[in-house]
C-alpha cells in the first residue's frame, strides 16, 4: 500500500472519529432552549406540535418534562381534563383503543370513572420517580441536616416522588422576559388540598440549595397543561409555564386541531354530548401529604383526544 493511500485512510478514520466524538458530545450538551413535539391524534388525523421549551428560566421543570418524554411515560395518553377555550390536561392516563367510550346517552360517568381508575398512570410514575432516571428536586422535611456552617444539606434517601414548583408563589421570581400564560404554553401542574396548607417539604434548587418551603407547591408529577385560550384562571403565578410554541406555523398546527375538534362537534350534533363531568381522585400515593387522594373532577370527551408521543428534538 502506497504512502499516499496510507495518508487517505488515516485521514479518513481521524476524520470519523473526531464526528464520533463531536455526536457523542452533542448528547451532553444541554441549551437554554430544548425543543420538544408533541403529537396529537384527534379523530384519525395527526397535529404535530413544536415547542422551545426555556431551560434558562425553569432548570428542573423542564429537566424533569424532558426525562419523562425520554422514558417513553407520556406516549399513548390521553386529554383528561378538557376545556373549550382555557387549558387541556394530559399526563396522567393512558389511552385504551379497546375501552375507549364513544358519545352516547347510555354511557355513564360511573363507567368513566371506572376508565380513569383502570387507565391511571400514577403508579408507573411513582416507580419510575424512583429510579435514577428522574432527577429528585424536593424532599422529606424531616431528611434536612445543617453542617458545622449552618448550611442546609438533605439525604437523598428522602426523596419525595414529585417536583420544585418554580413560579412566583414558591419564591421562583424571573426578573425579566419570564414566560406567561397565553395561548400554547405548558404549564406543569398539581393538585392542591387544604390539609397540606401547613407541610413543610425540603426543596434542592438548581443552584444545588437545599429550601424549605410549602409542600403544597412542590407537589407536581406528571401532569402537564396546554393553555388552548388567550387567557387562564392557572397562571404563572402559581403554575410553572415552561414552554411554548417554536413559531407560528406551531401556532396555526393548534389553531388548525382546535378547529378540527369544533367542526366535530358541530357536525355530528355533538354540542350537548362532546363531554361529560367525571368525579375522581389523584394522587392517591402521595403518602406525605396525608390526604389519601383529592377528590376533583374532569371534563372528559367522549371522542379522545389522544396524545401520541412527546420527543424530545433538541437538548
Amino acid at each position: 500500500m502506497s504512502k499516499k493511500i496510507k495518508a487517505v485512510i488515516l485521514s479518513c478514520a481521524l476524520a470519523a472519529a473526531t464526528a464520533l466524538s463531536v455526536s457523542l458530545s452533542a448528547c451532553n450538551i444541554k441549551t437554554k432552549h430544548p425543543g420538544a413535539k408533541i403529537t396529537v391524534e384527534f379523530n384519525s388525523t395527526e397535529y404535530q406540535l413544536d415547542y422551545t421549551l426555556y431551560r434558562n428560566m425553569y432548570p428542573q421543570t423542564v429537566q424533569h418534562f424532558i426525562e419523562l418524554a425520554d422514558a417513553g411515560f407520556y406516549n399513548n395518553m390521553i386529554v383528561h381534563n378538557y376545556s373549550t377555550s382555557s387549558d387541556w390536561f394530559t399526563g396522567a392516563y393512558s389511552y385504551d383503543k379497546d375501552e375507549t367510550l364513544k358519545y352516547a346517552d347510555a354511557v355513564s360517568t360511573t363507567t368513566y370513572a371506572e376508565y380513569l381508575e383502570k387507565n391511571a398512570k400514577e403508579q408507573e410514575y411513582y416507580d419510575l420517580a424512583k429510579t435514577d432516571d428522574i432527577t429528585p428536586t424536593v424532599f422529606d422535611y424531616a431528611s434536612v441536616t445543617y453542617d458545622s456552617k449552618g448550611k442546609a444539606e438533605v439525604d437523598k434517601a428522602g426523596r419525595l416522588p414529585t417536583l420544585i414548583g418554580e413560579f412566583a408563589s414558591n419564591n421562583h421570581v424571573i426578573e425579566k422576559n419570564g414566560l406567561t400564560s397565553s395561548f400554547g404554553t405548558l404549564k406543569m401542574f398539581y393538585y392542591s388540598d387544604e390539609d397540606d396548607i401547613n407541610k413543610k417539604a425540603a426543596i434542592l434548587n438548581s443552584f444545588d440549595q437545599v429550601l424549605v418551603h410549602d409542600y403544597k407547591y412542590n407537589r407536581a408529577t406528571s401532569v402537564f397543561s396546554m393553555q388552548m385560550g388567550a387567557s387562564s384562571s392557572y397562571s404563572e403565578a402559581n403554575y410553572c409555564v415552561f414552554a411554548k410554541l417554536k413559531n407560528e406555523a406551531a401556532e396555526e398546527k393548534l389553531r388548525d386541531l382546535m378547529e378540527a375538534v369544533s367542526d366535530y362537534i358541530s357536525d355530528n350534533g355533538l354540542s350537548s354530548k362532546f363531554t361529560t363531568t367525571v368525579e375522581t381522585v389523584v394522587d392517591t400515593l402521595d403518602s406525605y401529604s396525608g390526604t389519601g387522594g383529592i377528590e376533583t373532577k374532569f371534563t372528559m370527551t367522549y371522542t379522545p383526544i389522544i396524545i401520541k408521543s412527546v420527543q424530545i428534538t433538541k437538548y
